[in-house]
């Protein structure tokens, strides 16, 4: 089946072949192996070009001192014994260095995995077990935590920090006393199949808690050379840290195509504002979080945003209505929501500038999606909602070291089962409904409600209890419990929200509050039935 749109013109992208949305097939050519060599390749080319500018500080790297720093660190972490398979985390935000580490990992044929700076100490066990990385670099509000954590396991990964702590090795010392010859003379380890695994990033999947995604050389190639949906151009902006894949997809990017990186550690909603009029911003990304909370704020309207040419969405659902509002303020920006997952190493779909205002547009090249009927597993036909099913050039090699948790996400016939609640329409454009998956997104970070249950089952008087989450305009979704108490108890909504703000960072908060409930609500094979408490809520 050949789609045309609205205006009668015939859609060349994708095709609608039994009931399968199939893009247009497009493989990818390149002499590269490894991302590495791409990375010091380009660095090179324009030595004295601007690749990096601290809005705080003012300070600057050009691609040559980029190119240096990256170089100096990965002859670092080749004295320390560094390998193939081996495994590095960065644990910062967005800082002036913190890009070092991150090339230099590719440059020596290790795995890189970023790691969430704003864990706790029970969350970096966690990371340190499921990873078993070596070395770990950190801004030094990290470290502290990490050092607990590793004493705790008796665990001797070896700490570089960003500045100073007695704690760790400072970065400027590694980066220190190599040989001119040796920067001069450096050569990226041979990767032998660009399908190896590159990088490690975190993601609930569709069950359970976080999940090491494995994505290969051949995933970053591709977006690359082979661009789609998060391409740089003129003055980009993101704010996103290496922990979400649009953070590590946009900063590899920018470099391959030699932009300039504006650096800021954190979203602030009038900062965000402030930085696109002083410096004529061209190109954002931001989540749609972000978005609505500068929407509510009236910042767009206070500041000039007349640069900005293009605005790009991904990591939650957009609406139709904030969409439109997003276009009245910024009538000259073309804005661009996405579709996609880590599972399936980056975009899915993207809108085009005819699409509907509240969709995430159509299918991607090389990309393949079905919608499922929940009970049969039957692909549907248009504006029939099921679950979405998808197939990409760029999905994972699996979750690390999990096969079970793999085996539950991608079927026998090579489908991932993304969790999410959807259906195209009559052209082909595709509406994110809901998510069939428990995973809680809470301003644009997945979180885990087993998680928040687990906990909360070990305080005294607690019986049973469910979290989900309760959709919120600026913030995505806020954590709802559910809980049912053993009679005559006497505890209070309160008591648990303080018991978890005791326990667990800023993101697992209680925000939307406690509901005690008389019986939970089961399903016939004795779960507890999430469709329900989801229904009681809209009834609150």
């Amino acid at each position: 089946m050949v789609v045309t749109n609205k205006n009668g013109e015939t859609n060349s992208d994708f095709i609608i072949k039994d009931n399968i949305l199939i893009g247009k097939h497009e493989p990818l050519t390149t002499e590269y192996k490894g991302i590495g060599k791409l990375l010091l390749d380009r660095m090179k080319e324009k030595p004295e070009s601007i690749g990096q500018f601290d809005i705080i500080t003012g300070a600057t790297y050009t691609f040559a001192e980029m190119y240096d720093l990256t170089v100096k660190c990965a002859l670092w972490l080749r004295q320390q014994g560094i390998q193939k398979n081996d495994v590095v985390a960065l644990c910062s935000p967005n800082i002036m260095d913190s890009f070092a580490p991150f090339f230099a990992t590719f440059c020596v044929g290790a795995i890189f995995t970023p790691w969430n700076p704003a864990m706790d100490i029970r969350e970096a066990r966690y990371f340190m077990k499921l990873s078993g990385a070596k070395i770990v670099f950190a801004d030094e509000s990290s470290v502290n935590t990490i050092k607990q954590a590793a004493d705790s396991d008796k665990n001797d990964i070896t700490i570089v920090v960003f500045g100073e702590n007695l704690k760790a090795i400072p970065f400027s010392k590694i980066v220190d006393g190599h040989k001119k010859f040796d920067i001069d003379n450096f050569h990226c380890t041979t990767i032998d199949d660009n399908h190896d695994t590159a990088m490690i990033l975190y993601s609930s999947g569709t069950t359970g808690p976080s999940k090491g995604v494995q994505l290969s050389h051949f995933v970053f190639l591709y977006h690359l050379l082979n661009p789609g949906g998060l391409t740089t151009d003129g003055l980009p902006l993101w704010l996103s840290s290496y922990f979400w894949i649009s953070g590590v997809l946009l900063t590899l990017n920018c470099l391959v195509n030699h932009c300039k990186r504006f650096l800021y550690p954190t979203f602030e909603e009038e900062m965000t504002c402030k930085i696109i009029e002083k410096y004529k911003i061209s190109w954002l990304f931001l989540s749609p979080s972000m978005i609505n909370r500068i929407l509510n704020s009236g910042y767009f309207k206070k500041y000039d945003m007349s640069s900005v040419t293009n605005i790009f969405l991904g990591g939650a659902k957009f609406s139709e209505n904030s969409q439109n509002k997003l276009k009245e303020c910024l009538p000259n920006a073309n804005t661009v929501q996405m579709y996609g997952m880590t599972e399936l190493g980056g975009i899915l779909t993207a809108q085009h500038p005819h699409h509907k205002a509240g969709t995430v547009g159509t299918v991607l090249k090389n990309c393949q999606i079905k919608i499922i009927d929940l009970e049969t597993g039957v692909a549907l036909g248009p504006n029939k909602s099921g679950e979405l099913l998808a197939k990409s050039i760029t999905i994972t090699n699996g979750y690390y070291n999990n096969p079970k948790a793999t085996k539950e996400t991608i079927d026998e016939d090579g489908w991932l089962h993304t969790g999410d609640l959807a259906y195209y329409d009559d052209d082909g454009e595709i509406v994110i409904i809901d998510r069939l998956k428990e995973t809680i997104k809470y301003r644009g970070v997945q979180i885990s409600p087993c998680e928040i249950e687990n906990l909360l089952e070990t305080y005294k008087d607690v019986v049973e209890v469910a979290v989900i989450g309760v959709p919120h305009l600026q913030d995505d979704e806020h954590p709802l419990a559910f809980v049912t108490t053993v009679p005559g108890s006497k505890v209070t909504e309160r008591d648990l929200q303080d018991f978890v703000e005791k326990n667990m960072t800023d993101i697992y908060y209680l925000r939307d509050g406690v509901k005690f409930l008389d019986k939970m609500p089961h399903t016939p094979s004795g779960k507890i039935s999430r469709k329900d408490l989801k229904a009681m809520v809209k009834g609150y």
